[in-house]
C-alpha cells in the first residue's frame, strides 16, 4: 500500500480535502454577484453570533474567548478585518504554545510548581499544628455563611 501509484488528490489528508471542497464552492459562489453578496451576509450573521455567543460566556460560566476566536476565524475567512484582529491572537497563542512545549522552560516550570506545593504544605501545616482539623481559625469567615444558611459548621 504504497502511495508512489495513488493520484495526489489521494494523498492529501481529509482538513485539506475539506478546505479545497470549500474553496471550490466559495469560487464558483464569487462568480454570481446575488450569491457572493449572500455568502458574506451569512457568514457575517453566523460570525457575528458565534463572537457574541462568546461575550456572553465571559460574563457567564463557559469558554468564552475560545468561542470568541472561532468567531473571529469564521469572520476571518471572508473579511480582512477580522483577518487583522485574529493575527495577533495567533502569534500570542503560537508563543505560549512554545512556551508550554518548550524544554528550557520545562525545569523553570517544575521549580516553580515544587516551590508553590511547599507553600501550601507549610501553609496548611502551620494552621493544623495551631488549630488542629478543625475550622476554628476560619471563624470570621464561616460566621456570615453560618448566618445565611442557618448552618452549624
Amino acid at each position: 500500500m504504497s502511495s508512489v501509484g495513488k493520484d495526489p488528490e489521494e494523498r492529501k489528508s481529509f482538513s485539506d480535502r475539506l478546505y479545497g471542497n470549500y474553496m471550490g464552492r466559495r469560487n464558483s459562489v464569487r462568480s454570481n454577484r446575488a450569491l457572493d453578496a449572500t455568502w458574506r451576509g451569512i457568514i457575517l450573521v453566523v460570525g457575528l453570533t458565534i463572537v457574541g455567543l462568546g461575550i456572553f460566556f465571559l460574563l457567564f460560566p463557559g469558554p468564552g474567548w475560545a468561542v470568541i476566536i472561532v468567531g473571529l476565524i469564521v469572520l476571518a475567512s471572508e473579511y480582512a478585518w477580522a483577518q487583522r484582529i485574529l493575527n495577533p491572537v495567533r502569534e500570542f497563542s503560537s508563543r505560549i504554545a512554545q512556551l508550554v512545549v518548550s524544554q528550557d522552560y520545562r525545569a523553570k516550570r517544575s521549580n516553580i510548581i515544587l516551590i508553590l506545593t511547599m507553600v501550601i504544605v507549610t501553609i496548611a501545616y502551620a494552621y493544623w499544628s495551631k488549630w488542629g482539623a478543625t475550622m476554628q481559625g476560619f471563624e470570621p469567615i464561616l460566621a456570615p455563611i453560618e448566618n445565611l444558611f442557618n448552618l452549624e459548621i
